[in-house]
């Protein structure tokens, strides 16, 4: 009876020890999609900057920006307050997130043997970024306004596993990130003395 009764207790030590062990496990952090010492930041000739977030995000399909930790317009807003620095005594830069969308869309399928044996490139992820830079320096009454878009595109084969996908959608968001910082550079450039040295 006493051994009967120390083995049922030994039992419910080794599977409440080997439940613990099965809820304890590693997480893994979220991916670092914008990484600041990636962008050389602008001192700009402002004294302030505004990020606005005009971006509803659509919780339908083909959008899938919702489920991208962090959100794109999380990570733009990061990008924009790294890169545009305000540096001058007076003005201010306002950057207007007019959207920042994720999207996966289904592509048509091969037909025939070839579609059958391939391992297909079934889905396509895009991400796509527009949003409006303005520049209102009451020193000399100078204003500008740049308009950026920006987009990136990577296809997905079919028999890719969630975390697969997952890694895609990220390179999607920072490759349309990389093209919006570029076109963001050039068109600052061509504004007379918006940028400090």
């Amino acid at each position: 009876m006493f051994r009967s009764k120390m083995m049922t207790v030994l039992a419910l030590v080794l599977a409440g020890g080997l439940l613990a062990a099965c809820k304890t496990g590693t997480a893994t952090p979220p991916p670092q999609i914008f990484a600041a010492d990636a962008y050389q930041p602008l001192n700009l000739n402002a004294r302030r900057l505004e990020i606005i977030d005009n971006w509803q995000m659509p919780v339908a399909d083909p959008y899938i920006g919702h489920r991208v930790s962090p959100l794109p317009s999380t990570i733009l807003a990061d990008w924009a307050s790294h890169v545009l620095r305000p540096a001058g005594g007076s003005g201010e830069i306002i950057f207007d997130i007019k959207q920042a969308a994720v999207t996966l869309t289904d592509l048509p399928a091969k037909v025939g043997i070839d579609g059958l044996l391939t391992d297909q490139q079934s889905r396509k992820v895009t991400a796509e970024i527009k949003a409006k830079i303005m520049w209102l320096q009451p020193v000399g009454g100078t204003q500008a306004l740049a308009d950026l878009s920006a987009a990136h595109s990577i296809t997905i084969r079919e028999s890719a596993t969630a975390n697969e996908v997952s890694k895609v959608v990220n390179e999607a968001v920072k490759g349309a990130l990389v093209r919006l910082d570029s076109q963001t550079r050039k068109e600052l450039a061509t504004i007379d003395r918006i940028i400090l040295p």
